[in-house]
Formats: C-alpha cells, structure tokens, sequence
C-alpha cells in the first residue's frame, strides 16, 4: 500500500543526572504524550484519507508497565489502558468494551505469557486480560466486603495484588485466578504498613513494597519475612514523601516514584540511596508528579538510537505523571565516558 509522508525525525532532549561535572548515571532522552511523539509515524495512504494520522493521547497516567516491545499505561481520565506497541507503531485500548468496562485503573502487571492484569479501585477488583485485550477472569478475595486494589506485580504464576482497604497484600494463581493466600498487618514495625501502593517482584523471590504512608519501601523474601526497608518521613536527603509505583533493575538499582518530593528515588540493592532524578517542574527532564516507573531492558533501535553517542546504555526507565505539559518519560540508565557503574549489588 502507498504510504503517506513520514513523520518529522524525532531528536532526543537530552538532560544529565546527576549534572555536569559529575558523570553521569542516567540521561533523559524523551517525555511524550502520545506514541508517535517517541518514535516516527508511517502513516499509510488511507489512514490520510481517514484523517488516523494521530496516535492516541494519555489523559491522565497512573501505574505503567513494559514487556515484550509493548508499554502499558493505565489512564484514570480515559479509564482505559493504553498498549502501545513501540515497534511497530500500533496501539490498542484495553477496557473500553465487552463484559468488562474499565472504571479507574490505577496499576498493570504482565505476565509471561503476555497477561495483563489491571488492579481498578471502582471497580473493587484486578481485571485479567489477554493479550490482545480480552477478559479471562476477574479478582477479588473471597469474603472482603471491601476491596481498593492499587498495585499488582506477577512472579512466576502469582499475582500479587495490594489492598489499601484490608491493608493486605494478596496472592493468586495468574493460571487460574484461584486465590491462595493474604499477609500483612497495619502498623510501622518492619513486615507491617500503611497504604501499600507499589509492588514489584524480582526473579530471586524478594517482593518489594510501597508503604506510602510510612514513607518508605520494604522488602521482602520468599516467605514475606521483611528483610529490608528503605526511606523514611522526612526531608533529609535519602527520605521520602509518599512513595507510589517502585521498579527494579536487571542490576538491583531500585526505582521509586514519590510524587510529593517530585522525584524518582534511586537505591541500590542494600537499600542506600544513589541520587535523587527529576524534578518539580514541567521542564525538560522533569518529574512534577511521578507515581509510576517501569523497567525495560531492552528497546527497538528507533528509540535506542536518540541515547547521546557519549553514553553507555544498560537499560530504561520509563515514568509516568499526573500533571505536566507531556505525562510520560522516558530516561536511559547506564554511565556517560567511562568505566563506572552504580553498582547495584
């Protein structure tokens, strides 16, 4: 088919953290609204005629996701989740029809198998989808007359979902959606929060929690025993504010999107903060209200492409916001000239 004309070339904007003259550690390469403000448009001969030469547009982003080439953006404005194919250009809507009409998705997971599973607080329940948007089976813990699920993570076959109502955190069996088990108490005390608000789960079986009310992020291993905890009340360098969606690297740097400081935090695996990314205002580089992160090790060359040729990409983060001129980031994490690294062990 004949092909209209391309969309203009998409430059990188560029801003170092931590600033010159420091080396830097990660670099913010684009923030966008739509997909097609990340990677060029292809729009064919037809969708001219059809007037389809724009890209879907977040409204509002909440909880994202990233697996297998697609991000996933939960939009609370929409009340829908964005699916974008960063490939191949393509988008879907998931939750706008069928049986099951999205309400406010506030987080999404994915599985292995490419499942998605949406935690919507109206709708008191985790909506799980197929793939190509497709509902298998709905979540909700037996016998809880009230349920406000905000985050979900997926490890293996179970799904982890956090119950700011109950304030427990949940496991079910993404095969089936049978429900296995709940833990945790309100309280301060390690292995005890306030507010769960981000779940993330590693492949070496620690679960980490956003415990926002507490200010802080805690870890926990394969039996939920709590190992470690990170952050506190504050305004000292190293505490947080309300920490919301965490994510973790393939080298355990930790990601936390604190809204209130306007800044994603970054710790290393034995819970020391490395630096602090962003900021408070709608500038380039810019965080005024993160409340999700997600990693992705790997992008398709059109966006790898826009890294500063004088910096060493291990991998990508992805960030969402709820104000600002364009809600969703995207930075690079590696090192700029040279042989240091983090170090996330």
């Amino acid at each position: 088919m004949a092909t209209g004309c391309i969309s203009p070339h998409i430059t990188a904007d560029t801003v170092y953290y931590p600033p010159p003259p420091a080396s830097a550690h990660v670099v913010h390469i684009k923030s966008f609204n739509r997909l097609h403000e990340l990677i060029p448009a292809r729009p064919s001969l037809l969708e001219v005629l059809r007037g389809q030469l724009i890209s879907p547009e977040v409204a509002k982003p909440a909880g994202i996701a990233y697996a297998r080439g697609h991000l996933y953006v939960c939009d609370t404005d929409m009340n829908l989740v964005h699916d974008w194919d960063l490939t191949t250009g393509a988008t879907q809507q998931i939750g706008i029809y069928g049986d099951v009409v999205l309400a406010k998705p506030v987080a999404v997971a994915v599985d292995d198998g490419g499942g998605l599973y949406v935690a919507d607080t109206d709708r008191s329940e985790v909506v799980a989808f197929t793939a190509d948007g497709q509902v298998r089976f709905r979540l909700k813990p037996p016998k809880r007359t009230a349920y406000r699920p905000t985050a979900v993570a997926v490890r293996g076959g179970v799904l982890y979902v956090a119950d700011i109502a109950s304030q427990k955190i949940d496991e079910f069996s993404t095969a089936d959606g049978q429900y296995l088990r709940a833990f945790g108490v309100i309280g301060s005390k390690p292995g005890q929060f306030y507010f769960p608000m981000g779940l993330a789960a590693d492949s070496d079986g620690r679960l980490y929690l956003s415990d926002m009310m507490n200010s802080r992020v805690q870890v926990f291993d394969e039996k939920m025993k709590p190992i470690l905890s990170m952050g506190q009340a504050g305004d000292r360098y190293g505490d947080m504010g309300k920490p919301r969606q965490v994510a973790v690297g393939p080298d355990g740097v930790i990601f936390v999107a604190d809204p209130e400081f306007a800044r994603v935090h970054l710790f290393n695996a034995r819970g020391q903060l490395l630096m602090l990314l962003g900021g408070e205002k709608d500038r380039t580089g810019g965080t005024p209200m993160p409340v999700g992160v997600a990693v992705a090790q790997d992008l398709p060359e059109s966006i790898t492409a826009l890294v500063p040729a004088d910096f060493r990409a291990d991998y990508y983060l992805f960030v969402s916001n709820t104000v600002g001129s364009r809600r969703l980031s995207l930075f690079a994490v590696g090192h700029q000239a040279g042989p240091a690294t983090m170090g996330g062990s």
